[in-house]
């Protein structure tokens, strides 16, 4: 494999300030407050330099956040394959936690939440990507479960889809407004294990 010129070098370091510098912005002021300019002037370049490596702010986030995706396609490996799909979900959702609380954190996910309730961002931005890995994941233990019978077949995969993504989003965004003494990960716990018991189907008497 080659080495990195010189030049590629210092497109890296510059995108990595850029990145960097516009999450530290948006921290402090608000994504809505902060413009492309702004960013720019911090880092010392000019807005040509910026979207050559981004679309816009939102992609700033994006570059960030998709880091996510490849940690759970690594968790989803390290999952028993026989265990019942809703066992599957509970747990690739309890990863999910430890990993935003632990390694994420707040700062970085009000920013994100707060990113996706502006009007710069495209309606089918990457909070509710059906493209994200999760989702994915969660389908494919979905559509296990419903052939297993271990769930009910009267609703719609793409239905219980929906309705688990959003236990993941309401809990986080119950954790983002709570003081500390909101643990995250058992509350995701309780509250998406209650919903997908409301999904098993019953045994037959």
């Amino acid at each position: 494999m080659n080495s990195l010129t010189t030049r590629q070098k210092k497109a890296l370091e510059t995108r990595e300030k850029l990145l960097k510098t516009s999450l530290e912005l948006f921290n402090n002021y608000g994504f809505e407050h902060v413009s492309v300019e702004q960013i720019t002037k911090a880092c010392k370049v000019s807005k040509g330099t910026f979207y050559t490596h981004f679309p816009s702010k939102y992609d700033v986030i994006l570059e960030k956040f998709e880091e996510l995706d490849s940690f759970y396609s690594t968790v989803e490996k390290k999952i028993d394959q026989t265990l019942p799909a809703s066992e599957k979900i509970l747990l690739l959702y309890k990863e999910q936690m430890i990993y935003l609380t632990t390694v994420v954190g707040k700062d970085l996910l009000r920013t994100v939440y707060t990113a996706a309730m502006t009007n710069q961002v495209e309606q089918n931005h990457y909070l509710i990507s059906p493209e994200r890995k999760i989702f994915q994941i969660i389908n494919s233990y979905i559509h296990e479960g419903i052939q297993q019978g271990e769930f009910v077949n009267e609703l719609q995969a793409i239905q219980m889809q929906h309705i688990i993504q959003r236990c993941m989003r309401a809990n986080v965004y119950d954790w983002l407004i709570h003081n500390e003494e909101f643990d995250l990960v058992t509350e995701m716990a309780h509250f998406t294990a209650v919903v997908l018991n409301g999904m098993k189907a019953q045994p037959s008497k």
